[in-house]
């Protein structure tokens, strides 16, 4: 989506600014994530089975309108029906595993959901890489039949009446005990801080695609291991590895490394290993974008990887931890708080910090401005515009302007975000020990 959206020399996207996709990713995550505060509980009431059916309609409608459409206004609209229908999906999901594992088994039965989680994330870069050959359209349209295949599962999985002979719902006491369950600061205070980690993951998932393909070299690294085409994209600077494929050292990583990761932490109280988490996680998404060198950001997304394990599991085993018997759905989807702060304020601040401080054609159009004098450029041309005019190739124009513009630095304020969460985090864990 990043690159789909918002990636200025790719051919077939929509060649938006940073700031537009910032502004979809806000709408995105604002729906995702606030969505579930309510249906979290109503599944809890009624059916987290019949839940997730409706939800799965809904999503895949989703990916059929953003298939068909390429102006503002109807993508968006297709965003926010994403969202609805992944907002549903997820508290109903989490409720029903939530249900399924005890306090004795939730050190590592969380670490078992996201490892199979990432066991689908695995597969996803390279099948959107295989469609994007066929098409960006076909992404999308493969997106909603995948989705669709999940009726078939869903319609074979057993559940039980969630305790509930009356399936008559009433909806202001369900609405009543979000709130009242919300503003228990033990809850409430939780949310809000874990919110600097979720703009971390933000950053990581829907920003740094896009510093990958404008600067990050991996020719050497694709040259030195010999890998094959399909691994591979070809670009103005080279054979590289493809950004899917970068992406899926972290899936496979998570997907192999989770459980024994939990496990091991498993002495660990689970707020501080939450902060150590966090800080791996900040360190990481620094280090993958701190310098040109493909090297580095295999050694950041491995880094930062760590720091996912080790936080994401954490993340629910202590919501599920709070939450009463028949209060697993509500406080599950009392996640996507944090994720409706990060995720959404993560992707505006994300979105303007790099189009004005990394985007690599933004930098271009700046330094024809500054050095030539020449204005109105189109974004999709600046840079071979600016190569023309330096002449200079590809390789050693991105060299000079990484000199001239430092855009390693958008990372910066990302790192004090991860810290100031951390320190409140000890700070909430010496208030509230358990």
């Amino acid at each position: 989506m990043p690159i789909y959206i918002a990636q200025k020399d790719i051919t077939g996207g929509l060649h938006w600014e940073q700031t537009v996709k910032g502004l979809i990713f806000f709408w995105w995550a604002l729906v995702q994530n606030i969505i579930p505060i309510f249906s979290g509980g109503f599944a809890d009431k009624y059916s987290h089975k019949k839940t997730m059916f409706i939800s799965i309609i809904i999503i895949a409608i989703g990916y059929f309108v953003l298939a068909t459409q390429r102006n503002f206004y109807p993508f968006l609209f297709g965003t926010i029906i994403l969202g609805l229908g992944s907002g549903m999906f997820k508290p109903a999901l989490q409720g029903s595993v939530a249900k399924t594992i005890d306090k004795t088994k939730s050190k590592t039965g969380w670490a078992v959901y996201f490892m199979l989680l990432n066991l689908a994330v695995f597969f996803g870069p390279p099948l959107s890489k295989l469609l994007k050959e066929i098409s960006w359209e076909a992404v999308f349209i493969g997106s909603a039949v995948i989705i669709l295949l999940n009726l078939i599962i869903i319609l074979f999985l057993n559940e039980n009446n969630n305790n509930n002979e009356n399936k008559e719902i009433t909806y202001y006491p369900v609405i009543k005990n979000i709130f009242v369950n919300l503003l228990k600061p033990r809850v409430g205070l939780f949310v809000f801080i874990m919110s600097g980690f979720t703009i971390i993951y933000m950053q990581f998932y829907e920003t740094l695609p896009n510093f990958i393909y404008d600067w990050t070299d991996t020719s050497g690294l694709a040259n030195a291991l010999h890998l094959p085409g399909f691994m591979l994209m070809e670009t103005a600077r080279g054979t590289m590895i493809s950004y899917e494929w970068l992406y899926n050292l972290n899936a496979g990583l998570v997907f192999i490394g989770v459980v024994f990761v939990s496990w091991w932490f498993s002495k660990i109280h689970r707020n501080y290993a939450l902060i150590i988490g966090i800080l791996f996680a900040g360190i990481g998404l620094f280090l993958s974008g701190a310098t040109y060198y493909g090297s580095f950001t295999v050694i950041g997304i491995i880094v930062y990887t760590f720091g996912e394990m080790l936080t994401n599991p954490k993340f629910s085993e202590q919501m599920s931890t709070l939450a009463g018997k028949s209060e697993k759905g509500l406080y599950m989807s009392f996640l996507n708080i944090s994720l409706a702060i990060g995720l959404g304020g993560g992707s505006l601040l994300g979105g303007w910090l790099y189009k004005h401080y990394a985007e690599k054609s933004s930098l271009a159009i700046n330094y024809l401005h500054t050095h030539f004098g020449i204005n109105n450029v189109n974004p999709t041309e600046a840079f071979d515009k600016l190569s023309e005019m330096a002449k200079l190739n590809p390789n050693d124009l991105s060299l000079m302007l990484w000199k001239e513009y430092q855009p390693w630095f958008v990372w910066l304020p990302f790192i004090g975000i991860g810290l100031i969460s951390c320190v409140s985090l000890y700070f909430y864990s010496r208030k509230f020990k358990d």
